[in-house]
């Protein structure tokens, strides 16, 4: 794949494509600190039936990141929306990591009839409650900027260090040292200044009804997620009134996709094969 610059929503938007002509779309939205090679284990599984997007998503590889203090949940919405009519792409599945989980159920809520299948993996669960009061705020912003400063003194190897033990087990870390560093090659090819220009819109409410999500959704989760548990994505198939989402939870932490990368895609595969557009 060779990557390519677009211009939507008033930034520079890096991509890229690959699978067959004429195959139905399917796009996939990576996790906080990493960036559209982040999904080295899916794509040549997924690229052998469809036509594959990825990209950078604002605060992450190349795209361009302005300083914006208006950001939120709904920008990164409005980005890939525009990113879609950029490339004229109707319709797609949808399938996010992480905070691509959360993206993918806010656009699938806001523009459903664009998406023919969605997965939120190891994310997007329900909003959580806002602070109660000044003081629960002011802590949430303290603890903001402690992570803020760690970063920018720190670097991405900051980043990586910070949640290596929340996204592998144990075990993995052991076994299989090689699929660690890859990702941490692909966390610290990012730019920490632009990473924590985007870290304020990435959290707070969403602002959408996942009811209104109409498409077929699978949820998928690990055991051992101290980020997004079991529980919390039955919740939040459960909020889907407009659908019928299925869970399915994986033996992992946090780091399902890398973890357990052959499984994951024909739990993807499978999903998506019963639910592509006919026509």
């Amino acid at each position: 794949m060779t990557a390519k610059m677009i211009t939507a929503n008033g930034i520079e938007q890096c991509y890229e494509t690959t699978g067959p002509e004429g195959a139905p779309w399917v796009t996939l939205v990576h996790g906080s600190g990493d960036n559209r090679n982040g999904w080295w284990l899916q794509v040549p599984a997924l690229a052998e039936s469809f036509r594959v997007l990825t990209y950078d998503v604002r605060g992450h590889g190349d795209t361009e990141t302005p300083e914006d203090d208006s950001l939120s949940q709904k920008t990164f919405v409005d980005d890939l929306a525009a990113l879609l009519d950029g490339l004229g792409i109707e319709r797609t599945a949808l399938i996010g990591y992480s905070m691509g989980g959360g993206i993918v159920r806010n656009f699938a809520a806001t523009h459903p009839n664009r998406v023919w299948g969605a997965v939120i993996s190891n994310g997007g669960r329900l909003d959580p409650p806002p602070p109660a009061n000044e003081e629960e705020a002011r802590a949430a912003q303290a603890m903001r900027e402690e992570r803020m400063a760690g970063i920018r003194a720190g670097g991405m190897d900051f980043v990586f260090e910070g949640w290596r033990e929340q996204v592998y087990t144990p075990e993995f870390l052991v076994a299989r040292p090689e699929t660690v560093e890859a990702h941490y090659a692909v966390t610290t090819a990012n730019d920490p200044e632009k990473y924590v220009r985007v870290m304020a819109g990435m959290g707070g409410q969403s602002g959408v009804d996942v009811a209104n999500i109409t498409s077929p959704t699978l949820i998928i989760v690990g055991a051992g997620d101290q980020y997004t548990g079991p529980e919390a994505a039955q919740a939040l198939a459960e909020a889907m009134t407009g659908t019928q989402a299925g869970v399915e939870v994986f033996p992992t932490r946090h780091g399902t996709p890398f973890e357990r990368h052959e499984e994951y895609n024909r739990t993807l595969l499978d999903f998506l094969n019963q639910n592509k557009p006919t026509n």
